[in-house]
């Protein structure tokens, strides 16, 4: 990978969680670069549980085949630490503590959660041989054992009901200033669980055995494991500048260390930035947390196909819609037929020529048609290489004396007085509903007396395959019909049946034309 190369989704934190949204993503064809620090939460433990299909594989062993298996999808994984993040959505600048710089359109925070454990000596030192602290991650493996409970909060009931149920031998050990709800210890003392008060002094180990607890008052009890609620906080330092901090994570009020806070979907306060995993949720076992991140994968790729298609659109809609693309279209080979369009024809047969203005007039075909009927012509278009096209296909018809070309962007006609006897406008169209202005802008220009005729493609035509994927700008006559002044008499609105090649088969299929033709009073 090279410097500042830009991935689709950057995933800080390889492990269960990480990896599994690295691999939703790999699999959606996304490209994914998983940065992990190398300290997964679970490394002290030597086998991992309640992992459906591979009950008891060991944490570095499961990380291993993960980063194989994402790999086969082109996934990358970089050994660093995230150090910094800037930027806004689909524009991210990772930085890592290895001086490395890579962009990233989306960013899946999945790592970085550290467990805190009480302040006994001894104690840390044991953390995931047989100081524990989960029933359903270590339960078994101590079942029958004389265990320990370490009340830190008010809440250890709960893991002295639960690991009660795996040895006849607990005893729960209320550190000074704890005080377990009454019925918690009416509870626990039913079930045979014992107790006994004040903070322990140290955890008593024999070589790499371990002894117990020695106890407030000197005496060891004897324990082959002790559990502990940890209290897991999300370090996201990096963060911080983008505005995500922390949030305390609290039981029953009681605090259980930190996450970072997100939608369902997975998305944090901050657009484009994702997390998964324990740092979501503490209570998260392995399998959860590995199915969170599937999940949030899945939802990051599904945010992005989105984005992805409305770029296209929006550059779909510049395409059609705006001037560049029109030039460039005109500069090449004839676009159209050449022929006049055949809604003009049948409306002005039986028009007395005047003054005609053609909007958005594109070769000239319909120009041309009228001046040599006779009319004045106005061809407007905002495309000069449109415009050039109308002056010479006049000029070869004779007729370039009635014709005349203006460059005009019909979104922002305002004829200011002027008035024309004919206003035609052939399949210009304009996307979310636009075409009522323009014929607002149109009807201003028709004369007393005068017509005004807009044609467009009639939405019917998405069945002929023609028209796929134009829903937002395909108009009925009926929709244009608000736009009209009061002083304007309908005389069509309707969808015109008409037949056309089609441009790929040459079959001839049937269309429709959304068809307006309205006379202002004289």
């Amino acid at each position: 990978m090279s410097e500042n190369e830009t991935f689709d989704v950057v995933v800080v934190g390889g492990g269960a969680a990480g990896l599994s949204g690295a691999m939703a993503l790999g699999r959606s064809r996304r490209s994914v670069l998983v940065i992990d620090a190398g300290e997964p939460r679970n490394a002290p433990a030597d086998h991992a549980h309640n992992y459906l299909g591979r009950e008891g594989v060991p944490p570095r062993e499961l990380l291993e085949t993960g980063r194989a298996e994402v790999a086969a999808y082109g996934v990358e994984v970089l050994a660093d630490r995230v150090v910094g993040l800037s930027g806004e959505v689909d524009d991210f600048l990772v930085t890592t503590e290895g001086g490395r710089r890579f962009r990233a359109r989306r960013i899946l925070v999945t790592g970085g959660v550290v467990d805190e454990l009480p302040d006994v000596p001894g104690l840390a030192e044991r953390w995931g041989v047989d100081v524990l602290h989960c029933p359903y991650c270590h339960g078994w493996e101590v079942r029958d054992q004389a265990i320990a409970v370490l009340a830190t909060t008010p809440l250890a009931g709960h893991q002295g009901l639960l690991f009660r149920q795996l040895s006849d031998d607990v005893v729960v050990v209320v550190h000074d200033g704890v005080e377990l709800p009454d019925e918690e210890v009416e509870k626990l003392g039913a079930i045979g669980v014992r107790f006994a008060h004040g903070t322990p002094r140290e955890v008593v180990i024999d070589g790499d055995r371990l002894v117990g607890l020695r106890l407030a008052d000197g005496s060891v009890l004897e324990r082959q494991a002790i559990v502990v609620a940890s209290r897991p906080r999300a370090r996201i330092d990096y963060l911080g500048p983008l505005g995500i901090k922390p949030k305390p994570f609290e039981v029953n009020g009681v605090p259980f260390g930190s996450v970072v806070e997100v939608e369902p979907t997975g998305a944090t306060a901050v657009p484009g930035i994702f997390a998964a995993g324990n740092i979501t949720d503490v209570a998260m076992t392995l399998m959860a947390s590995a199915a969170h991140g599937m999940r949030v994968g899945a939802w990051i790729n599904a945010e992005m196909a989105g984005a992805d298609a409305e770029r296209t659109v929006r550059a779909r809609r510049e395409e059609f819609f705006e001037r560049p693309a029109w030039e460039e279209r005109y500069s090449g080979d004839r676009v159209w037929s050449g022929r006049v369009n055949v809604q003009l024809a049948a409306e002005a047969a039986s028009l007395a020529p005047g003054r005609a203005l053609d909007v958005g007039c594109g070769e000239g075909g319909d120009a041309v048609w009228l001046a040599e009927r006779g009319w004045d012509v106005t061809a407007v278009d905002f495309a000069d290489a449109a415009l050039v096209r109308v002056a010479e296909r006049a000029r070869e018809a004779g007729v370039d004396d009635r014709v005349e070309t203006r460059r005009v962007d019909v979104r922002t006609f305002d004829p200011a007085g002027e008035t024309w006897d004919l206003v035609t406008s052939h399949f210009f169209h304009l996307p979310d509903g636009g075409m009522p202005d323009v014929v607002r802008r149109l009807a201003s220009a028709v004369a007393p007396g005068g017509t005004l005729l807009v044609v467009g493609h009639h939405p019917d035509d998405l069945a002929t395959g023609l028209r796929h994927g134009h829903t937002t700008f395909m108009f009925t006559a009926d929709q244009l019909l608000p736009a009209l002044p009061d002083d304007f008499v309908v005389e069509a609105c309707e969808a015109r049946p008409r037949t056309q090649a089609h441009p790929h088969t040459g079959e001839e299929i049937a269309v429709a034309d959304a068809t307006l033709v309205a006379r202002r009073k004289g």
